[in-house]
């Protein structure tokens, strides 16, 4: 697939057409990609120093007070949060942003109330945070094409419990276990980088928390096969990753990709080739095989572009 085109290549091509100056080519290059106000930034600490002695005032008023009263007390708080989160939603770019930070503590009261009320029957615990956090993720999966970043982050945010506390739960022992649980993540993972290279606000942060899933999964399931076998799975997810962070120059899928790829490198060589002389010989060599593919793949091109020369 063809590689995306990178922002100082997109400005070079309207300039070059006539559409842009080099001047204000140069201005959007060295502009700020968050437009992000000191009174924003102050509002929001202000906000979170309120919340901090809200919460400290709550817990020395609720300390004999019942868990239900406390869930009903929460659910209030999610609501008058919730209200304020719609009011600003129609409002400017940045109380729109303030508007979504209620709105992920909005649903962060409505989830731990939701806990709370779930560990009261007697459940398990672990479904008691794995469902408000399966719900809290999905209201972010709706929320994120129509939000600035709280959908991002509430579902960056309840993948990994979710997955946490179902692998809590998994009844088998040994290697079953690991791989389901080596299997969650690489399928919750892609799952957010799915969503991540979708037109979302705040993409980077899914696209980065579910190449880190992937890659913890690919390492679990490694573990499990002999040991001169599991290191192609980092090494082939690795590729794979670093393959889709070159053609989408996203550095998130890069660095994943290339830890994977040296952590399968490493463990392949390490267990077929005794003594660590010839195990560093065979990593440089490696290294130096990836440089003269690229080498070639660099030539190739040079070939294949309009004005060169073709066969």
């Amino acid at each position: 697939m063809e590689q995306r085109q990178s922002q100082s290549e997109i400005l070079e091509q309207l300039v070059s057409n006539g559409h842009l100056t080099s001047e204000q080519a140069d201005d959007i290059t060295s502009a700020p990609r968050l437009a992000v106000t000191v009174r924003e930034l102050v509002t929001y600490l202000a906000a979170i120093l309120i919340t901090i002695g809200v919460a400290f005032m709550v817990a020395g008023l609720v300390v004999n007070v019942p868990k239900a009263g406390i869930a009903v007390l929460l659910y209030v708080v999610a609501a008058v949060l919730a209200y304020f989160s719609h009011k600003f939603s129609t409002a400017t770019s940045e109380r729109q942003r303030v508007g979504e930070v209620l709105e992920i503590a909005s649903v962060l009261a409505i989830a731990v109330a939701s806990g709370i009320l779930l560990d009261m029957t007697s459940m398990r615990s672990e479904w008691s945070a794995c469902i408000p956090s399966i719900i809290a993720g999905t209201w972010g999966t709706v929320r994120a094409s129509r939000s600035q970043f709280s959908g991002a982050v509430m579902t960056s945010v309840s993948v990994p419990i979710a997955i946490m506390s179902l692998s809590s739960m998994i009844k088998s022992n040994g290697d079953t276990n690991s791989i389901v649980i080596g299997l969650m993540l690489m399928a919750g993972g892609a799952g957010l980088i799915y969503m991540g290279m979708r037109n979302i606000g705040f993409g980077l942060l899914p696209r980065a928390v579910g190449s880190l899933l992937i890659v913890i999964g690919s390492i679990m399931l490694a573990d499990v096969l002999p040991s001169g076998i599991g290191g192609v799975i980092p090494l082939g997810v690795g590729a794979a990753l670093f393959t889709l962070g070159s053609r989408e120059r996203a550095s998130e899928h890069l660095v994943a990709g290339a830890f994977s790829v040296i952590v399968g490198v490493i463990m392949t060589i390490v267990y077929w080739i005794p003594g660590s002389f010839l195990q560093g010989l065979a990593i440089i060599g490696c290294g130096v095989m990836l440089l003269l593919i690229l080498r070639k793949q660099l030539a190739r091109t040079n070939q294949l572009k309009p004005d060169a020369p073709t066969a």
